[in-house]
């Protein structure tokens, strides 16, 4: 035998491995309600999370509005007008 070659073990044909196969369309439609069980919850999980995340989206968004909306309005430059231009400086 090769040094990496695989053997197979094979298992006798049993009175209890019988048995696991008698029920063979039951197991299917189980295995079939459970994986669209799965499907449904992560479908459910994924929409679930852009919803929060859109949530957290809306909530920095309006907080950032108010927060430029409340700045005080230092800073920002004079505008004159002309009259104020042509009267002297006392």
């Amino acid at each position: 035998m090769g040094r990496n070659e695989i053997r197979l073990r094979r298992q006798k044909v049993s009175s209890g491995r019988i048995a696991q196969h008698r029920n063979y369309g039951e197991l299917m439609e189980r295995h079939e309600r459970d994986v669209r069980l799965r499907r449904i919850v992560k479908t459910f999980i994924y929409f679930l999370i852009i919803a929060a995340l859109l949530v957290m989206f809306l909530i920095v968004r309006r907080w950032e509005e108010k927060k430029v909306n409340a700045k005080p309005q230092t800073g920002l430059v004079r505008t004159l007008e002309v009259s104020e231009l042509n009267q002297p400086k006392s």
